[in-house]
């Protein structure tokens, strides 16, 4: 018999160098997953005794990923709120010295009086745009009722049914009714009716009432939550001459100051308003700065939050590693040698097709 071993089919030998061939290719298949996924299996069942701490760790690590995703939504939402608030007290500020400024000019004419007039204007034109302020996520104003605009119509702030009523108030100003307009601009502003309330029906509530309907996110594994930014309408009980919530009071006093167009130094009443709505403007701006201070506050707060959980989750990481980490060293090592053993074995079974029955005996 002359003809090659090849030509009568698999032999036993090639049976057996086939297996190793499949043997080698499984675990270069298992070693190949080690590079690139770090672990030493890819079944929980190959992790052996390590598998319940996988079990256990796996999806704890993914808890503190989306707490960690809610904290930096968090943040982008207070970021935006102080920037916006900062910019409220800012106009709060900046009326109150003018006010102030106009009531001292003891020959104010009506002129120093448009001016202000025009500026409390532009002031609640600005002041809509930043109660409006959004972050991607909702209307920052407007706590829990994120999706609801927080000033529908911002344009209503200086034509509006409220704007409206606050300037008949101020056009009946004497020298003698000045707490009488402020508190029915007070009550006014504090007016929650559909028709004359400026802010989102969801937040035309008492200023203690919208405290309530601040946003809340999870900052915790344990499902804790923190209240987060600021609602529009929030504050504290009313009073004469505060509605109780700073940014109402603000909207009023605006107003009131964009009514003054026409009135001179020596309109009855017009010094007596100046140096009130001074004085209320100051005290508008540094509760609003209050606020700001707060919302800074939190900021630390679910910044510490976020450092806590990301040592917490590093450990946990390090401990999977420890248990199912692939030794990455010794992976290499043992992928080099299946390669050579691999290539050994295919020239072995070259060899073999080309032997005849002579090369065996």
């Amino acid at each position: 018999m002359t003809g090659s071993i090849g030509s009568y089919g698999a032999s036993g030998a090639s049976v057996i160098l086939t297996s190793g061939i499949k043997s080698i290719t499984d675990a270069q298949t298992a070693i190949a997953w080690e590079v690139s996924e770090g672990t030493t299996s890819q079944t929980i069942a190959g992790l052996g005794d390590s598998a319940h701490e996988a079990i256990s760790l796996s999806p704890k690590i993914s808890q503190i990923s989306a707490v960690q995703g809610n904290l930096s939504s968090a943040q982008g939402r207070l970021s935006s709120t102080s920037t916006a608030l900062n910019q409220i007290v800012k106009i709060a500020q900046g009326l109150s010295t003018q006010a102030l400024s106009t009531e001292e000019t003891e020959s104010g004419d009506s002129t120093s009086f448009s001016t202000l007039s025009d500026e409390a204007q532009s002031a609640l034109t600005q002041l809509g745009t930043i109660l409006n302020s959004t972050d991607g996520n909702g209307y920052i104003f407007s706590g829990s009722n994120s999706s609801d605009k927080t000033v529908p119509d911002p344009s209503g702030l200086s034509s509006g049914a409220l704007a409206a009523k606050i300037s008949s108030l101020v056009s009946g100003l004497t020298d003698d009714n000045l707490s009488d307009v402020i508190s029915e601009a007070t009550d006014a502003a504090a007016d929650n009716s559909a028709g004359i309330s400026v802010f989102a029906g969801s937040l035309s509530v008492s200023g203690s009432s919208a405290a309530d309907l601040t946003k809340s996110v999870v900052t915790g594994t344990d499902g804790s939550t923190t209240p987060i930014g600021v609602v529009a309408t929030q504050g504290g009980t009313k009073t004469s001459d505060s509605t109780g919530s700073p940014i109402r009071d603000l909207v009023r006093d605006l107003m009131i100051l964009s009514s003054t167009k026409g009135m001179t130094s020596s309109t009855p009443g017009a010094n007596q308003l100046l140096q009130n709505l001074h004085t209320s403007l100051t005290t508008t701006a540094n509760k609003v700065i209050d606020m700001t201070t707060g919302v800074g506050v939190t900021q630390n707060s679910l910044t510490s939050i976020s450092t806590t959980l990301s040592s917490a989750q590093l450990m946990m990481k390090e401990q999977m590693t420890t248990n199912i980490g692939a030794d990455l060293a010794t992976v290499s090592s043992q992928s080099n040698t299946l390669q050579t053993s691999l290539k050994a074995t295919f020239m072995l079974i070259t060899d073999m097709k080309g032997m005849t029955l002579a090369n065996y005996l």
